[in-house]
């Protein structure tokens, strides 16, 4: 008997943990949206586990979003989803764990090349997100 409480307490305690880690994975994607007033145009999000960056066009605006992802050690990417209104973007990267992350949103309007044609002020320095994620 004491067996099967012993048993059953350490089913309770894993599922306690394993639950708490789903939470903290989930927890810890970084945000960057981008407003004109009141209204979100646009959304990048970047999910560490898989490393999956989302780029969200939310406004029949006529801009692109444009993600800025830095990451220590390997270099500062940008990332256009230039397919309008309603469409999402999910890039697959693949970099070593324990770097340093920063992402920043924009918009702009395709000129040729990754950063020709961003709107640079249209970053808000409040929506940054910067992490390190091990």
């Amino acid at each position: 008997m004491r067996r099967t409480a012993r048993i059953a307490t350490t089913l309770a305690a894993l599922s306690t943990v394993i639950g708490l880690t789903s939470s903290s994975a989930q927890a810890d994607n970084a945000n960057a949206g981008i407003y004109t007033g009141w209204n979100q145009v646009g959304y990048c999000e970047f999910r560490p586990y898989g490393e999956h960056l989302i780029i969200k066009d939310l406004d029949a605006d006529g801009h692109s979003i444009v993600a800025q992802l830095s990451v220590e050690g390997y270099g500062t990417y940008y990332y256009w989803n230039s397919e309008g209104n309603g469409t999402t973007r999910d890039k697959d990267l693949e970099f070593a764990e324990d770097h340093h992350v920063t992402l920043r949103c924009y918009v702009g309007d395709w000129k040729g090349s990754p950063t020709e044609g961003i709107i640079w002020d249209s970053y808000d320095k409040m929506n940054e997100f910067a992490r390190t994620w091990t």
